[in-house]
C-alpha cells in the first residue's frame, strides 16, 4: 500500500476504496496475532513445566486481540463513513457553486 494522497476533491472518492484496503489488512495483523502470538502450545509442553500457567494468559490475550479489532474496526467504520459523507457534501456544494457561475465560450 502506498501513502494516501489526496490532490484535490475529486481524489477523496477513492479513498473509502484505500481505506477498506487499510481495514482488510489490519485484520490480517490481528488474525496472525490471534494465531500464532496467542499460541498455549508453547506453554504446555508438560504439566511439569514452570510456564504452563501462561498459558491460560494466551486465552486472554487472545480475547484482548478481539476487543481491540472491535474497537478499531467501529473507528474505521466511522472514518470511512464521514469520508463518503464529506466527500458528498463537497461535491454538492461544488455543484451549487457550479450553477451560479456563468458559462464561459
Amino acid at each position: 500500500m502506498t501513502d494516501i494522497d489526496i490532490r484535490a476533491w475529486a481524489d477523496l472518492e477513492g479513498l473509502p476504496g484505500d481505506l477498506d484496503e487499510l481495514a482488510g489488512e489490519a485484520h490480517q495483523v490481528f488474525d496472525y496475532a490471534r494465531t500464532w502470538v496467542c499460541q498455549r502450545a508453547g506453554f504446555e509442553p508438560s504439566p511439569l513445566c514452570l510456564l504452563s500457567p501462561l498459558a491460560d494468559l494466551m486465552d486472554v490475550f487472545a480475547q484482548g486481540f478481539d476487543e481491540v479489532e472491535r474497537l478499531a474496526v467501529q473507528d474505521w467504520a466511522s472514518i470511512r463513513s464521514a469520508v463518503v459523507a464529506a466527500t458528498a457534501d463537497l461535491r454538492s456544494a461544488d455543484d451549487r457553486v457550479a450553477e451560479q457561475m456563468p458559462e464561459v465560450a
